[in-house]
């Protein structure tokens, strides 16, 4: 997570839920008593944006597609994100916008009988993501290092004794340092290589398209098989992709809505930050799968493609090495940052709602979730641990990332849209009525989809129960 110019407001009393409470983030970042907020609309579209852009969009995304269907997945997830996710996001954020709290805090104050549950839930799907994301981090930490020696390897031969258990252990160790120290340093050497991330990428998605097996690769990215979207598992997938990319379901949205100031529009700042994510991981499917066609590697191979395919084009291409260095470093870096981001999420109720101090609730954070990645790290080492033939890290991933994060988006955002007043939470929105012509248009019918996803969502397992 980047975070960007924040401007202190006045400090609350903490058992009370007001416009500027006290600040999980100002606790982090400096142990502050006060409730920061985004200084500004393009600060909170930015920050965001570099909360959620990362290894989902470079990393899962095109390995998702390619074991969904290629272009037949694309589409279905455009589709997703636009009907789904960007409603999704906008009711997050305003409901974190409307109680000025985290999860936990937030379905308190919707119900507090059962609520508390609730938001501890999401802080435990969380934990559970960031366990295996802590993982794969180590992996670009990895290869950033052996970019650097000029040793880069094949993903079989890095991952053939424990190097992914011991950049585990380094990666946990690097966020517990930035949480018990700040991370001012962070946010402005994020705010310089993220944007040049995304020039790599998108440098890289062009050469791409001169390479032998481009034609190839178009086709299976580019084109859609009809039949295919009659299935509901391509659904589910796709699905669980944009909730996964967007961080829906997992309490990062709505504490970073709980930061908005008053007067920021929600709606179309979530958009911006809907599109801009979506963007990124087209875009990066058009640099992986041209290598992939063009090397013979399968599509379908999984959660190394990335890290199968980037070597190979990196040793063959002229300046490959600087590209190859400069690439790992940048994917270190947001890869890091969004562990950051998480791990922050998680502190937070650690610390609040258990009232511990800030560095106990940090090495609580780190040593849980570490722990718990301990498993997905050996399912990529020499003992090779797997679970229904597969490695745990892709069955772990599986059920969180295209399983109960669905369950939990859909449930949080059900709850939110009935539970919190309806002109309460419009408000929270900050989105004016624009009229077009005779007709009226508003962000209500965000809260709509919602309150009545539940019922989609249902009649897409039968059906695929059924099927």
């Amino acid at each position: 997570m980047i975070r960007f110019p924040l401007v202190a407001n006045h400090t609350e009393p903490p058992a009370t839920v007001s416009p500027h409470g006290t600040s999980e983030m100002a606790h982090v970042a400096a142990g502050a008593p006060t409730r920061p907020f985004w200084k500004s609309q393009r600060s909170y579209i930015l920050a965001s944006v570099a909360g959620v852009v990362g290894l989902g969009n470079i990393w899962r995304f095109p390995y998702m597609a390619g074991q969904n269907g290629g272009g037949s997945f694309v589409l279905a997830y455009i589709i997703c994100i636009l009907a789904v996710g960007i409603p999704m996001s906008v009711l997050e954020a305003s409901a974190g916008n409307l109680v000025d709290r985290g999860p936990v805090g937030l379905f308190r104050y919707i119900n507090s009988r059962w609520g508390g549950l609730a938001g501890w839930f999401l802080v435990a799907m969380l934990v559970a993501i960031m366990s295996y994301y802590l993982v794969i981090s180590g992996w670009t930490l990895g290869y950033a290092l052996d970019a650097v020696r000029g040793q880069l390897q094949a993903f079989d031969e890095f991952t053939s004794g424990y190097n992914s258990l011991w950049y585990l252990l380094a990666i946990g160790a690097m966020c517990l340092l930035v949480l018990l120290r700040g991370i001012r340093g962070l946010e402005t050497t994020g705010r310089v290589l993220l944007p040049m991330l995304v020039v790599i990428v998108g440098g890289l998605a062009v050469y791409a398209q001169t390479l032998p097996g481009t034609q190839e690769a178009r086709e299976f990215y580019l084109q859609f098989e009809p039949g295919a979207l009659l299935q509901p598992h391509l659904w589910r997938m796709a699905a669980s992709q944009a909730f996964y990319s967007l961080a829906i379901g997992q309490g990062m949205l709505i504490t970073y809505g709980s930061y908005v100031p008053k007067n920021v529009n929600v709606v179309t700042s979530s958009t911006a930050v809907a599109l801009t994510n979506s963007t990124i991981s087209i875009i990066a499917g058009l640099m992986i799968f041209p290598i992939v066609f063009t090397f013979g590697i399968a599509p379908d191979v999984g959660s190394a493609l990335s890290f199968t395919a980037f070597p190979q084009v990196f040793s063959s291409i002229g300046g490959g090495v600087i590209i190859g260095i400069s690439f790992y470093l940048l994917l270190f870096a947001a890869a890091f940052s969004s562990c950051v981001g998480g791990l922050v999420v998680i502190l937070a109720p650690i610390r609040d709602e258990l009232h511990l101090p800030q560095k106990k609730a940090a090495f609580i954070a780190v040593a849980v979730t570490v722990v718990l990645g301990i498993p997905s790290a050996l399912s990529f080492c020499g003992c090779g641990l797997l679970v229904n033939g597969i490695p745990f890290l892709d069955f772990i991933d599986l059920a969180t990332g295209s399983g109960i994060v669905i369950v939990a988006g859909v449930a949080g955002t059900a709850l939110i849209a009935w539970l919190l007043p309806r002109n309460e939470l419009f408000d929270a929105m900050n989105a004016p009525v624009r009229r077009f012509g005779p007709a009226l248009c508003s962000a209500g019918w965000m809260i709509g989809v919602g309150r009545y996803l539940p019922l989609a969502v249902l009649a897409i397992l039968l059906l695929g129960w059924l099927a």
